[in-house]
């Protein structure tokens, strides 16, 4: 697809008056202000329009490629993270460059969709080079293309990309990075900064002495954030679910067989046999086995179905037997492998069949099945025994009896939990262990009043189910010094003493005003002052020369002088820029040359489709791009 999520361009200024003018440009082409699309119009871009449905199949197919690397990611999150609205944008461009090509009458030849498809390495077998029709139509499907119609689907889609591509190279195709864009950049990442850097370490200045309570109070409350006692919860929780039951739970042979019996009477111990084909009516049986021979040695589908006249292609993905209309070709359908292609006699005649797919999961026996039958079926029956001790739970809960009580009744336990915070830790640190691993029951202890049990809530993956009530509430507050005395000490003192150093900075900083050398007054200080010198080029680090330091000195000129901070930031350090090296343009390659290139043709592209898209009236439906993209139920 056109690149749409590079920066508009690299110069503002540039890049709005390029685009005014291509704005202006396309108004005197005769870009009007037309609104078409019927109803079912999700975007409307001039006079061109997108329908919810399709919308949908490009939202589902790119979330297919997402999910198909990510299976955690829901649908949900997704447009959480922005596919949704980045979909809309990418549609909306698309489409601008659409009506853009109709206006332009550009088109592209049925030879040069067949000769794109074909040259794609992806869709050839990689034994012969050669383009392969089961290759084709398995890679379509692993890339949301699932539908009956998928080759024509997406044979549609690279039909308009090539045209999109066509308006690009019209637009853009004059455009190449001449030789000083090279030389720049080159000149940019190889220039260099010779550095000299006076390290003042805190031992240069005395440690404060301790101290006293009065001046610790008031370092507390100027650092309230630091030293604010979060609020702390005491709590009562019941919660069970079936793994706590497994270790009651006994399975018998004769309830293992007899369930491995229902499931493989009901085919759940392995995926349905399946078959992605393709079909082609043929007017005999001579005319089919001669389309078969010919499609067998990879010729291509169109000019075979032209010279023998075949009907209209139907396509089936991922069928199971009873959902191939005519038993005829099911039953032999079924008996073939993934890229066979045979004649067959169906009811109705004729037909060319060709295998994209095949799927025949092999049946595990009861021996295979027993150690997961054991366990389901324990969980299972550990799961009924809950929701029995939950029943007599609620019964007595909803009759008056404390949490406590109606526990006890239902031989299930109540657990206490002191004093917490909301982060899982008491005001001491110490874990409680059931909240941290349990985030759902955490977060419902600090969003229920104090005194009353929440209603019976699930938690976790395994089906569990609790019950928590608040019975105390310490607010927040202010730590009393007792409590934080030796952290408030620490953090005071390296306070203060960075307070010091920063009064060794300001007198250094006057004897660099005076004309004092570096090394000079680092030989006055003594110990804890050092220099150091180093010759860095843009990114690079050396010693204490941290990653921090060298991007400072990269934004200042040569003579400058800046202070930063080194070690675990405790350490000052006095940076002088003494030398400013050029870098140089060095031989240009004709890859830099290529890269160099799609990159302004990139920045480029984003323009005009920016103008493009200014210059049409450009509509949306937010209800059907919601319902689209599955936001809202279709109504």
């Amino acid at each position: 697809m056109l690149s749409l999520i590079r920066s508009l361009a690299r110069s503002p200024i540039v890049g709005g008056l390029i685009i005014a003018l291509l704005i202006a440009a396309f108004a005197l082409w005769g870009v009007s202000d037309i609104f078409a699309g019927g109803s079912n119009a999700a975007i409307v871009v001039g006079p061109k329009s997108v329908s919810a449905p399709e919308l949908q199949r490009t939202y589902d197919r790119q979330l297919f490629q997402i999910q198909r690397d990510n299976p955690q990611i829901t649908r949900e999150q997704a447009d959480q993270m922005g596919l949704g609205d980045s979909v809309v944008q990418r549609v909306v461009a698309e489409t601008a460059v659409d009506a853009k090509s109709d206006q332009m009458g550009l088109t592209i030849s049925d030879d040069t969709l067949y000769q794109t498809l074909r040259s794609i390495p992806a869709f050839q077998n990689p034994f012969t080079n050669q383009f392969d029709p089961g290759t084709y139509a398995s890679l379509l499907r692993e890339n949301g293309y699932r539908s009956a119609m998928a080759e024509r689907q997406f044979e549609s889609d690279i039909t308009s990309e090539l045209r999109r591509g066509q308006f690009v190279s019209a637009a853009l195709g004059g455009i190449y990075a001449p030789d000083i864009f090279a030389e720049i950049r080159n000149a940019y990442n190889s220039e260099r900064r010779s550095l000299r850097a006076l390290y003042l370490r805190p031992s240069l200045v005395e440690t404060p002495e301790a101290p006293d309570d009065e001046t610790l109070v008031a370092f507390m409350e100027e650092n309230a954030r630091i030293f604010e006692r979060p609020e702390q919860r005491r709590l009562t929780l019941m919660r069970i679910s079936p793994n706590d039951l497994l270790r009651d739970v006994e399975v018998s042979e004769d309830d293992l067989q007899s369930l491995y019996d229902y499931k493989l009477e009901n085919g759940e111990l392995s995926d349905p046999a399946t078959r992605s084909l393709t079909q082609w009516p043929a007017a005999d049986q001579e005319t089919a086995e001669a389309a078969a021979a010919r499609l067998n040695t990879g010729e291509a589908v169109a000019s075979v179905a032209t010279d023998l006249n075949l009907g209209e292609e139907v396509a089936l993905a991922d069928v199971e037997s009873y959902q191939v209309p005519d038993a005829r070709i099911a039953e032999t359908t079924f008996t073939m492998g993934a890229g066979e292609i045979a004649a067959v006699e169906s009811q109705l005649g004729w037909r060319v069949v060709r295998i994209d797919a095949a799927n025949d999961p092999v049946t595990p026996d009861f021996a295979d099945m027993e150690s997961e039958l054991r366990s389901e079926l324990a969980l299972d029956t550990a799961e009924g025994m809950m929701l029995d001790a939950l029943g007599v739970f609620e019964e007595a809960h909803g009759d008056g009896a404390t949490l406590e009580a109606a526990a006890m009744q239902a031989g299930l336990f109540a657990e206490r939990i002191d004093f917490v915070g909301a982060n899982g830790y008491s005001a001491d640190r110490a874990p409680a262990l059931t909240l941290l691993q349990n985030p759902d029951i955490l977060s419902a202890a600090f969003s229920a009043q104090q005194g009353y049990a929440t209603d019976l809530e699930s938690y976790g993956e395994d089906g569990g189910y609790f019950v928590i009530r608040v019975d105390e509430i310490e607010p927040a507050r202010l730590y009393e010094l007792d409590e934080v005395r030796d952290d408030a000490t620490q953090f005071w003192t390296m306070r203060e003493t960075d307070n010091r150093l920063q009064a060794v900075v300001d007198d250094v900083q006057t004897r660099l005003d005076a004309g004092e050398s570096l090394d000079a007054i680092a030989e006055s200080l003594g110990v804890g002052a050092r220099v150091e010198s180093a010759v860095l080029s843009r990114g690079e680090t050396a010693g204490p020369f941290n990653a921090q330091l060298v991007a400072q000195a990269f934004r200042q000129a040569e003579g400058g002088r800046f202070m930063s901070r080194a070690d675990n930031q405790t350490t000052r350090a006095l940076v002088l820029v003494d030398e400013v090296i050029a870098g140089e343009a060095g031989t240009i390659t004709a890859t830099q040359r290529t890269e160099l290139t799609n990159e302004l043709r990139d920045d480029a592209t984003q323009i005009v489709t920016s103008a493009l898209i200014n210059a049409y009236d450009v509509r949306q439906n937010q209800d059907l791009i919601d319902q689209a993209l599955g936001r809202t139920a279709i109504q």
